[in-house]
């Protein structure tokens, strides 16, 4: 009989303990931020796209220009294809296939370039959110801050996002 009441003891004295806790972490206050768009509207703040379009611009314009070799090329071999001999036949396939190899690898490093350039951007602009999230949430006196994505529901006075954006620097 002992055992059961210490056992019963135990029980409502954990079961009470819980009901705290539970009681604490509603009293949380919880905010969110909507990230997405937020980067968009940053990335248009800051013309990030415009920026890296300038970085590159000498690069894709080289490339045009190799373009624009390999179809001058195309261009004469089929209009004086008949008329020339085995030899600059020859001459304008090996010139094309060399153009197109130096385009081909060109083409991939601009490519490699630019993604790891975006996405260089792409976390400053992360880290300037993530800084802003973090102010103002303490400003505002919030525990935690989520993204927008993960509310099924949520009273529109937590959103944070507005504050968030404008107070990126």
């Amino acid at each position: 009989m002992k055992q059961w009441m210490k056992a019963a003891g135990l029980s409502l004295v954990i079961l009470s303990s819980s009901m705290y806790a539970h009681a604490a972490e509603a009293a949380q206050k919880v905010g969110y931020v909507a990230t997405g768009q937020a980067m968009q509207q940053l990335a248009k703040r800051y013309n990030v796209t415009e920026k890296l379009r300038s970085e590159f611009k000498d690069r894709i314009d080289e490339l045009r220009g190799i373009e624009s070799r390999m179809k001058a090329k195309v261009d004469k071999a089929k209009r004086d294809g008949e008329l020339l001999s085995d030899a600059d036949r020859t001459k304008i396939q090996r010139e094309l296939a060399s153009l197109d190899s130096d385009y081909k690898l060109k083409a991939k490093a601009l490519q490699e370039d630019q993604r790891r350039r975006g996405a260089e951007e792409e976390q400053k602009l992360v880290m300037k959110l993530r800084t802003a999230i973090q102010d103002v949430a303490k400003k505002e006196g919030y525990d935690i801050v989520v993204d927008a994505q993960a509310v099924l529901y949520a009273n529109p006075k937590d959103d944070l996002s507005s504050k968030v954006i404008s107070a990126v620097k």
